[in-house]
């Protein structure tokens, strides 16, 4: 190697430090490219608005002044001591571990049936999926129709029936109205959670099918053995979606009971509508949301811990 190669290979090298910055610096400003819309999107539609929710509970805003007094911390204190929002808290509680067993139980089994089924699949997966096309509130409204106590549909095919004794106020007995709420938000969303299992299903190869049969497992030990190992993170994601379906039960109860009978189904959700739109205590209503949110985000943290962990002891 010469002199004049000898410095052109130096060259080269001093350069190659430069160009190696440059496509770093190329690649972080297409990455900020890329999502600075998505960062901006969230702090516009969600951490500003959480912001503003906290320091609207410091205030005793009604919603309708335009100059909200500060008072603090008197918002979050008057909740340690609010009989009506601890019941509402009880009652929610109550429905969303029911619709996150009910979810996931039910649609898990559904859906393993449907994987098993050779005709019609399509057809009965389309039947319990039609449900969640429709809008919350027409769901609501049609349940509302079919439990009306004088006209409904299920009492009028009880009493025609001569079952007469069985005709109930599903909407206004307090011991039956938890379920008929219940009941309506499993069927709304029930075929949504089933296509989830039933696409983790059909990736499980026949290999293992085929291995679990040579091992002399039955159906049942191919489901936990087989199907369960696999499906643990579409559990996790619907049990997690599910959750926050419950924590968040407002438009059912707005549509269908409004909160009665009496205070019965009053959820966090609406009683946080009511205070603000029927008591013009918008300052307390942010301070109840704000701390329903961060118990939603408790809650949501811990479930996910506590399936990673089932995911590895699997």
């Amino acid at each position: 190697m010469n002199h004049r190669e000898a410095q052109a290979l130096r060259l080269g090298s001093s350069h190659y430090p430069c160009a190696m910055q440059r496509a770093s610096i190329e690649k972080s400003t297409a990455s900020a490219l890329l999502c600075g819309p998505a960062i901006l999107l969230y702090l516009a539609f969600f951490a500003l608005p959480t912001l503003l929710g906290f320091a609207y509970g410091l205030t005793d805003w009604s919603g309708w002044t335009k100059d909200p007094r500060f008072i603090g911390l008197d918002n979050f204190r008057e909740l340690l001591d609010d009989d009506r929002f601890f019941a509402a808290l009880r009652f929610t509680l109550f429905e969303t571990a029911m619709i996150v067993v009910g979810y996931t139980s039910l649609s898990l089994v559904l859906a393993v049936l449907l994987d098993r089924m050779k005709v019609m699949r399509g057809l009965v997966r389309g039947l319990f999926f039609y449900p969640f096309i429709l809008s919350i509130l027409v769901s609501a409204l049609l349940f509302q129709y079919l439990a009306n106590y004088r006209t409904g549909a299920i009492n009028t095919l009880l009493r025609a029936f001569g079952f007469d004794a069985l005709a109930q106020d599903w909407m206004g007995d307090p011991a039956l109205v938890p379920y008929f709420i219940l009941a309506l938000v499993l069927w709304h969303g029930l075929g949504f959670y089933t296509t989830i299992f039933l696409a983790g299903l059909q990736t499980i190869p026949n290999e293992l099918y085929e291995a679990a049969q040579i091992d002399g497992a039955g159906p049942l030990a191919t489901f936990y053995r087989v199907q369960i190992p696999v499906l643990m993170p579409m559990i996790k994601t619907n049990s997690v979606i599910a959750l926050i379906t419950g924590i968040n039960l407002f438009p059912q109860i707005l549509v269908t009971t409004q909160g009665g009978p009496g205070y019965r189904t009053f959820t966090a959700g609406y009683y946080i509508y009511w205070l603000g739109t029927e008591n013009d205590r918008q300052g307390y209503a942010s301070a109840i949301a704000f701390v329903v949110f961060a118990f939603l985000v408790l809650v949501a943290a811990l479930q996910v811990a506590f399936f990673q962990r089932r995911e590895t002891d699997l």
